[in-house]
């Protein structure tokens, strides 16, 4: 198996984590814009009506509380 050591070979993988990074920080900013909208959004990627995953920042512990 060939060793991926530079940004380029990881170029997928670089993306796909800079893209959820905008997402979070987009999710932020809705949440302070109107949180009720906000929230709706965040409920439909748990029931799964939304492709991806939920914020990261939002950790296990914050959701099963909710």
């Amino acid at each position: 198996m060939e060793n991926k050591n530079n940004l380029e070979d990881n170029l997928p993988m670089a993306s796909y984590i800079m893209l959820h990074r905008i997402y979070d920080i987009l999710t932020l900013i809705a949440i302070k814009l109107n949180p009720e909208d906000a929230a709706k959004m965040i409920s439909y990627h748990e029931q799964g009506h939304l492709l991806g995953p939920l914020p990261s920042y939002l950790s296990d512990e914050e959701t099963e509380n909710e």
